[in-house]
């Protein structure tokens, strides 16, 4: 039997702002950390004091995603009691993991069919909007983006990562329309195919990054062959369809083409180059990275040390090969590096219980692409523990999962 979601008649005034909180956190995250940290501790405080949302929340443990966050919240915690980093950045990198509480949070109370619809409803719409404007920077000469080419968001990975879910929400109200029957947004197949469209220009024609690249491809491929009806051939069919169709839109695109000759030429001259780059500061610290966690496998250097841990593989490096750094940008290695191998484990166990929690379609099918897509992403960056991009991807697997038990089945 298929889980199925409850629509509930009416929701309880405290539960109602947490969510309104929560939305804070999750648009305001798109443009600026510090306006998202006020919603985020303004949603806890919310739990806090109402008795709602604060009960909701005690029985959101059952949630075999949340469940499978608490090895790595004991991990990390406990890795901060060791290692050759001070009190103080120990405890500064161990607040900024307290991101994993939009997981819980959100599965408290976004655990119905409106809700949900609520949260997909949010990302397309602010992601729309977003691609009008960076369409307006790019083609106005009184308007150019201080960031970067058309970029609207926080950054171009930041815009790439959002947009790419929200393609991904077009994409399923497409495929699976029953869904979202008598929705004036999300149940108009015209124009999720307009809005779908619109914002994969934006990303793969206008932005220059390669997260948004990685992310898009990666993301669809996952939610088409997950959504396609018949066997797993026709879905294996079906995606490697979307794989081919979005890989010849990729290299259709100059900017693209342009960005992977770029990455493969860093990576070529890594050891050569005078001046330090993108990927070749990355190919320098995966090395490193590596030494680290070849002498301290399986405790790491501890939550917060990989700077101190670092600097000991750099004395005496001349030039910009030499310089500090306090992430991999690697989301595996950051975690292998401080938690060792004990935290590789506890993140794989939390990645493996949130491909196998039940949840309602397309909902289910929506969180496992956002997440494997970003585990793709964090192969060059860590957009679990450190990056923006963490915050809406906790916020989106606990609303997109919430409603789950531990026994298997939706409440």
């Amino acid at each position: 039997m298929k889980p199925r979601l409850h629509i509930k008649a009416s929701v309880d005034g405290g539960v109602g702002l947490v969510r309104v909180l929560l939305l804070g956190v999750f648009v305001s995250v798109l443009v600026s950390t510090s306006i998202s940290i006020a919603f985020e501790f303004a949603s806890y405080l919310t739990f806090a004091l109402l008795p709602e949302p604060r009960r909701r929340l005690l029985g959101v443990w059952r949630n075999p995603a949340v469940i499978g966050l608490a090895p790595l919240a004991i991990v990390v915690m406990a890795a901060t009691f060791y290692g050759p980093a001070a009190w103080h950045d120990s405890l500064h990198a161990l607040a900024g993991w307290r991101r994993i509480l939009l997981l819980p949070l959100a599965a408290a109370v976004f655990d119905d069919a409106a809700s949900k619809r609520l949260v997909l409803k949010t990302i397309v719409v602010a992601c729309l909007l977003a691609t009008l404007a960076s369409g307006v920077i790019v083609t106005s000469l009184n308007l150019p983006s201080w960031l970067g080419r058309g970029v609207v968001f926080q950054n171009y990975a930041v815009q790439g990562v959002a947009s790419s879910i929200a393609i991904i929400v077009c994409i399923a109200a497409i495929m699976r329309p029953d869904a979202f029957a008598g929705d004036r947004l999300l149940g108009d197949r015209r124009v999720m195919v307009a809005a779908s469209a619109a914002m994969m220009i934006d990303v793969v024609f206008v932005l220059t990054g390669r997260s948004g690249y990685l992310a898009l491809m990666v993301m669809a491929v996952v939610v088409v062959t997950l959504l396609a009806a018949g066997s797993w051939r026709a879905k294996a069919a079906a995606g490697l369809g979307v794989l081919v169709c979005v890989g010849l839109v990729l290299v259709s695109s100059a900017h693209v083409r342009e960005r992977f000759e770029q990455a493969v030429h860093e990576i070529e001259t890594v050891d050569q180059a005078p001046q330090a780059s993108s990927i070749g500061y990355r190919v320098v610290f995966w090395r490193n990275a590596l030494r680290m966690i070849r002498d301290h496998p399986i405790l790491g250097v501890g939550t917060g040390g990989f700077q101190d841990g670092y600097r000991p593989y750099i004395q005496g490096v001349p030039g910009w090969q030499g310089q500090e750094s306090g992430d991999p940008h690697n989301q595996f290695l950051k975690i292998t590096t401080e938690q060792g191998l004990i935290g590789l484990l506890a993140f794989l166990f939390f990645i493996g219980r949130v491909l196998a929690c039940p949840a309602p379609t397309p909902y289910r099918q929506l969180a496992v692409a956002a997440l494997i897509g970003l585990c793709a992403t964090s192969l060059a960056s860590s957009h679990f523990s450190t990056f923006p991009e963490s915050r809406i991807l906790f916020f989106w697997l606990g609303a997109m999962l919430a409603g789950a038990d531990v026994r298997g089945q939706v409440a």
